[in-house]
C-alpha cells in the first residue's frame, strides 16, 4: 500500500510540474504574431494590424460594447490612432497550440501621448484559418482599480 502511495505521490508530481512549466513557456510562432501585431500597431497601420484577425473576430476591449468582425476592428483601430500616438509593449508568459487552435495571456504597457502609462494584462484566442493564425478573440483590461465616483 505504501508503495502504491509513493507512486501515486510521484506521478501527481510529474504531472502538476510539467503543467507549470508549460504555463511558463511560450510558443515562438505566436510570439512572433505577437511581435507583428505590436510593430503594425505602433507604426499606426489599422489596416495591418486588423489584417491579423479573422473576418468573424470579436475584441472586448475595457469599458465598451464588443466589436465583431474585422472590418469594426479596423474602424475601432483607425479611430483608436487619430487619437494620438499611443505606444504598446506586449510581454506574452503563457501560451499553447492545440490542433486549429491556440491562446496567448501576457501583460501589456501602454504609452499614452499625455505622456501617463497604462499598465494592463490581456488574452487572445487565436484560430487557424487558410493555414495561418488568425486571431478569434482580444480581450484586455488595466490593472488598475476603477476610478472611484466623486
Amino acid at each position: 500500500m505504501r508503495n502504491l502511495s509513493v507512486g501515486i505521490a510521484l506521478a501527481l508530481t510529474v504531472l502538476f510540474s510539467g503543467i507549470l512549466q508549460a504555463q511558463n513557456k511560450t510558443d515562438p510562432a505566436l510570439n512572433k504574431l505577437t511581435a507583428d501585431f505590436e510593430a503594425a500597431y505602433n507604426a499606426g497601420d489599422a489596416v495591418k494590424a486588423a489584417a491579423m484577425y479573422a473576418d468573424d473576430a470579436v475584441q472586448m476591449p475595457p469599458d465598451e460594447q464588443m466589436v465583431k468582425g474585422r472590418s469594426a476592428i479596423e474602424a475601432r483601430l483607425k479611430s483608436e490612432m487619430q487619437k494620438g500616438k499611443v505606444t504598446l509593449k506586449l510581454s506574452p508568459s503563457a501560451s499553447a497550440i492545440s490542433a486549429d487552435q491556440a491562446y496567448e495571456a501576457g501583460t501589456a504597457t501602454v504609452a499614452l501621448p499625455d505622456g501617463r502609462t497604462l499598465s494592463e494584462k490581456y488574452l487572445v484566442v487565436y484560430k487557424r484559418v487558410g493555414g495561418e493564425w488568425k486571431i478569434a478573440y482580444d480581450i484586455w483590461n488595466s490593472n488598475a482599480p476603477p476610478t472611484p465616483k466623486k
